[in-house]
């Protein structure tokens, strides 16, 4: 089959980018012929991939740059060309495009100071509107999702199926305790230390403010926080560590005893199916998506992402609970199950 994926970015990094790698991986080991069109694109990583790249590179100032390549990439025949096309931008030129956040409701979670950033916004919300409207089907990558894109912009619920994204089972597996020691030791976890780790690279929407709140108020010898992606700045309590951008987070995952999401809006929340493949369970706040898929066995639901409220859940916990296998395969998050879904979706 020959399969068309339209992202901004074909490089390494998280959220979309990494869902942009799963659907190449998955794809390419069906032995399906798959074609990327992207703005940004690493070659290497295009090559070690195997698959074909199509780059559409504007000679547009930078930070509009991104639109432009939408606007180029919604004049392709991509339906025409390919058996299936799926946009994981906002492009309604594809078959499929994915949602994996309304922009809508993103910006109503985070402050918005500069003024450059409200006429991104527009332009976002303009090529966001246009995707939903006229590509034929629309991948939601929650059941939250598919609620805002019907409540801001009156799509027809047939036009919307939800898909979660998927994980990389074979990276993201159980250590062995041994092993587990070993990661707790390099990341300096003192054994009567509760640890809870906290992914973001972005910090204001995921609700960084009200951790540091709550770690501020808690015992230092007896609960830390370390936190990976972007940097989180001086002044924070003293049992707050940054332990930088961590391209391998199994082990950390693998070492804490709980990963931390008290996100104000998170569309999905890979982290959250990461750390509990790893066996790590989670505490997360209701408007996670990911949240969806959540048992008592594997996580903890916040009524809110106050910092009384973590406190009082943080000083109640049992940290010697690890997370049976298998929580991907039951819930169809490995990238192969995910690709036989959009096959059977959309084809």
């Amino acid at each position: 089959m020959r399969v068309a994926l339209v992202h901004t970015n074909l490089t390494r990094g998280g959220g979309m980018e990494a869902y942009l790698l799963s659907l190449v991986k998955g794809f390419r080991r069906q032995g399906d012929d798959v074609t990327v069109y992207a703005c940004r694109v690493d070659h290497q990583l295009a090559e070690e991939l195997g698959c074909t790249v199509q780059q559409i590179r504007p000679p547009w100032p930078r930070k509009m740059r991104e639109f432009r390549f939408l606007h180029c990439c919604n004049q392709l025949p991509l339906r025409r060309d390919y058996d299936l096309a799926i946009g994981t931008a906002r492009t309604c030129s594809p078959h499929v495009t994915v949602c994996g956040g309304v922009h809508v409701e993103t910006i109503r979670h985070i402050r918005r100071t500069a003024l450059f950033r409200g006429v991104y916004d527009l332009f976002e919300n303009r090529f966001e509107e246009k995707a939903f409207r006229e590509a034929p089907y629309i991948m939601a990558h929650s059941g939250t999702i598919a609620r805002q894109i019907r409540d801001h912009y009156a799509i027809p619920a047939n036009k919307i199926n939800v898909l979660y994204p998927p994980i990389d089972t074979e990276t993201f597996t159980p250590m062995e305790e041994a092993e587990r020691v070993q990661a707790r030791s390099a990341l300096g976890i003192q054994g009567h230390q509760t640890t809870f780790l906290f992914v973001s690279c972005g910090h204001q929407r995921k609700g960084l403010d009200q951790l540091l709140k709550t770690f501020s108020v808690l015992d230092p010898n007896r609960y830390q926080l370390l936190v990976a992606g972007s940097p989180i700045g001086s002044g924070h309590p003293a049992n707050v560590r940054y332990i930088g951008y961590v391209n391998n987070l199994r082990p950390v995952y693998s070492a804490v005893d709980f990963t931390v999401l008290p996100s104000y809006y998170e569309p999905f929340g890979l982290v959250v199916p990461e750390s509990i493949q790893c066996g790590t369970p989670v505490i997360v706040t209701k408007s996670v998506g990911a949240a969806e898929l959540l048992s008592e066995e594997e996580g903890i639901l916040l009524e809110d992402n106050s910092h009384e409220t973590m406190v009082r859940t943080m000083t109640r916990l049992d940290s010697g609970h690890r997370v049976a296998a298998g929580f991907a395969e039951q819930h169809g998050l490995t990238i192969e199950q995910h690709i036989n879904l959009i096959k059977k979706a959309y084809t």
